[in-house]
């Protein structure tokens, strides 16, 4: 329904065609907003499998009875509080992303506009594959750092803390920390997806 929304603005149909095309971009924005939700919920599950297979794992390969995570310890909530910020982080990259590419769309758009003033006679065409260019290799480009974030991050955080259990003489610190900011991460990323998906369907409704 948003496609056929700009195939109506384009196309110049009368403005009752637009008014249903707005209605059923309306509707489709609450379902797509109802399905986020159970696609939340069955990662959300995922999660939590594979957080408990993790914990398994480790204790498998090290030997050590590993069945619980003691928040209390000071290490163990910096871990969990790292793992709450790179959502924060995360996210804000990922709006910053979006917010810079538009800005290069709209420099665009207008310089067709001066270039070809007959684009708002619709005497001649824009260059449509020009803007879909910009936001296609911006989607690439703008999240490789927050991927590598996603990926280096958890490393560092079992790295770092792995050493400073060994030199506390506690082997098994690296573990838990690296559990903490994955259990925090999740819970975090839980609500912040909900959050975003109620957000965003209002924001595009209004």
């Amino acid at each position: 329904a948003d496609n056929a929304g700009g195939i109506t603005e384009m196309s110049m149909q009368p403005e009752k065609v637009r008014d249903v095309t707005d209605r059923l971009d309306a509707a489709g924005n609450v379902t797509k907003a109802i399905t986020k939700g159970y696609s939340i919920g069955s990662a959300s599950m995922a999660c939590f499998l594979l957080f408990g297979a993790f914990m398994d794992e480790f204790s498998e390969f090290s030997g050590l009875p590993f069945r619980t995570v003691d928040i209390a310890v000071p290490e163990v909530l910096v871990g969990g509080l790292i793992g709450s910020m790179m959502i924060f982080y995360f996210t804000g990259l990922s709006i910053a992303a979006v917010g810079k590419t538009a800005h290069d769309v709209v420099i665009e758009v207008r310089r067709q506009f001066k270039e070809n003033p007959d684009i708002m006679t619709y005497k001649s065409k824009p260059d449509y594959g020009r803007c879909v260019g910009l936001v296609t290799s911006a989607a690439l480009r703008e999240m490789i750092f927050p991927g590598l974030l996603c990926v280096i991050t958890p490393i560092l955080v079992g790295l770092i803390f792995r050493f400073v259990g060994e030199s506390t003489n506690r082997s098994l610190l690296g573990a838990e920390v690296l559990a903490a900011y994955l259990m925090f991460g999740t819970v975090t990323g839980i609500l912040m997806a909900l959050f975003l998906d109620t957000s965003g369907g209002a924001w595009d409704n209004a």
